[in-house]
């Protein structure tokens, strides 16, 4: 049986990479990626923010690439940014595709 790889399993879930928002309302205040990643403990500096996607039943997703582990993060969160939960696929699995991931940055 062959195993679902992790970028599958993102872009199954949540679209391609890179096609979601730029800001999310969240209880009626906008905010953008950065303030995202801050607000669920993830800004670092080697983070950047790809997107971000309302989902149903409250529920939040913000994608990003975690620099350090050369790791692109999806985290799913509630309205109050609270961690449901995360996957992570390796940079690799996008490589080779074409893709360049300062064109996801919402920076």
């Amino acid at each position: 049986m062959n195993k679902l790889r992790d970028r599958d399993v993102i872009e199954g879930r949540y679209g391609l990479l890179g096609s979601g928002a730029q800001s999310l309302s969240i209880r009626g205040a906008i905010y953008s990626l950065s303030q995202l990643l801050s607000q669920i403990g993830a800004e670092f500096d080697d983070s950047q923010p790809i997107d971000g996607l309302t989902l149903a039943e409250g529920r939040y997703v913000l994608r990003y690439l975690d620099g350090q582990d050369q790791r692109v993060v999806a985290c799913e969160f509630d309205a109050d940014f609270r961690l449901i939960c995360e996957t992570r696929a390796d940079i690799a699995e996008w490589e080779g595709d074409g893709s360049n991931f300062t064109c996801y940055s919402g920076h």
